[in-house]
């Protein structure tokens, strides 16, 4: 009541004072202004146009979506599905925003966020990833090499460039070290990297035959020092023969219908298998390393003793096979004797080991053994034979040239896969013509004997 008498008193005092428009015209001004339907008819339609526009525009852009979306599902294959799979693990992986960092506060920041996942994983599945060989190179792999990895186009569009490793400081410096002690080994024929294999006339199959003398690997080339030879390709800029000599690193999925994923990711570039021997790589890729650390070799001489160096090569199987004999002493097998087993029981090589049938025990029943191979062993691992060469049986069947012309492609030895009849030195070879990558194939190398006159 107080505060309405106040009121009442300052519209009287308001109406006693002079002014050029009275209290009441000021007021019917007033209120008919707020009252007016232009005013609030304006503000309402702009008011419902804007959410109109905004509502459509947001119909409009889910519908597109979906119905991309529903055609892109509609054109897959069941296959393309189980293909696409890994993706997801792959854009997971390769995400910088962590799953455990996203934390809606609603409901519908959930279902938000839940339908824009669903749209990313759709559309991210159209792509399948491109793979590089090594992925992991074993020396301190650098953060840039995850860059190597990249996502190929969908089909009918252009496929991205391949991508170069990027080498570290660090892995720069191991392979020039390394690459220095091979180069030094081979200037000096050092015994324990090569043996030296003397001329002369043996026993080859039932025919006498003359070989000149060589040096030999004594061990099948490893992948640290295949990994050597492609770095030191990046180094020198020879991009061209990098592509022809990178190991298929696909092939162990083909060995292993599918399951050789680990072979596939670590075999060729984790440091754990440094001394394996490499396989999967192409006759083509086995000649450009002989061509390599021929080259190499000379240059690491100089010019007034590089004249004293043959060509590094692939041997001719009349060469392996007079090694791996010790010219023509032992067979069937590079050691004494024509069992598999030592006396000691143990296998002397590596290959799939045979159902083993022991003599019957008291209670009538046979011993029965079996036991396989399940990956290649160190280039250098079991016995050496009376020459000193390691693995001439077994382990992977080693290139070597049929002919003395050098063009007809074969292996010799067996491999981890083969039985015991087939690591034999004369058994027959079942990679004849074979010149693509494949798990059980691998090399040495050899160099023919040059005979130097001093002055």
């Amino acid at each position: 009541m107080d505060k309405q008498r106040n009121l009442d008193q300052l519209f009287r005092l308001a109406k006693q004072d002079q002014a050029v428009q009275s209290f009441e015209q000021t007021k019917e001004r007033f209120i008919s202004a707020v009252n007016s339907p232009s005013v609030n008819k304006t503000k309402t339609t702009r008011v419902f146009t804007k959410k109109w526009i905004i509502m459509l525009a947001t119909v409009s852009t889910i519908s597109l979506s979906v119905f991309l979306l529903w055609n892109k599902g509609e054109s897959k294959t069941p296959n393309q599905n189980s293909v696409n799979k890994p993706v997801k693990e792959v854009v997971l992986q390769n995400s910088s925003v962590k799953a455990e960092q996203i934390q809606p506060e609603t409901k519908s920041q959930q279902n938000s966020i839940h339908k824009s996942t669903s749209s990313l994983v759709a559309i991210q599945e159209l792509f399948t990833e491109l793979p590089f060989i090594p992925e992991n190179t074993g020396m301190a792999e650098p953060e840039e090499n995850n860059q190597n990895r990249r996502m190929l186009p969908p089909k009918g569009m252009d496929e991205l460039p391949y991508q170069f490793p990027r080498l570290t400081e660090e892995e720069i410096a191991i392979t020039k070290k390394k690459k220095r002690s091979m180069l030094k080994a081979l200037a000096k024929h050092d015994k324990s990297a090569y043996v030296y294999i003397p001329s002369g006339t043996f026993d080859y199959n039932g025919k006498q035959v003359s070989v000149q003398a060589f040096y030999m690997g004594i061990g099948e080339v490893t992948n640290f020092e295949y990994r050597t030879f492609l770095f030191d390709l990046i180094i020198q800029g020879r991009k061209d023969e990098f592509m022809k000599a990178k190991p298929d690193q696909s092939a162990w999925s083909k060995e292993f219908k599918n399951g050789g994923n680990t072979y596939q990711e670590h075999y060729f570039s984790h440091k754990a298998y440094n001394d394996f021997p490499i396989v999967n790589v192409s006759r083509e890729g086995a000649e450009l390393y002989c061509k390599w650390l021929s080259e190499e070799v000379r240059k690491y001489v100089g010019d007034e003793k590089q004249v004293q160096y043959n060509d590094v090569r692939l041997p001719l199987r009349v060469e392996w096979v007079k090694a791996a004999s010790n010219e023509g002493k032992q067979l069937p097998y590079p050691w004494n004797g024509q069992y598999r087993r030592n006396s000691d029981g143990m296998y002397q090589a590596n290959f799939t080991h045979d159902l083993i049938k022991d003599q019957v025990d008291t209670t009538g029943f046979s011993k029965i053994k079996y036991d396989n191979s399940d990956l290649t062993a160190p280039s250098r691992s079991f016995w050496p034979n009376a020459l000193g060469l390691y693995n001439m049986s077994g382990n992977v069947a080693e290139m070597v040239y049929e002919g003395i012309d050098k063009t007809e492609p074969g292996t010799a030895g067996g491999s981890w896969r083969s039985s015991g009849e087939e690591i034999q030195i004369y058994a027959p070879d079942p990679n004849t013509g074979i010149i693509d990558a494949r798990p059980t194939i691998g090399f040495r190398v050899v160099s023919t004997y040059l005979t130097v006159h001093k002055k």
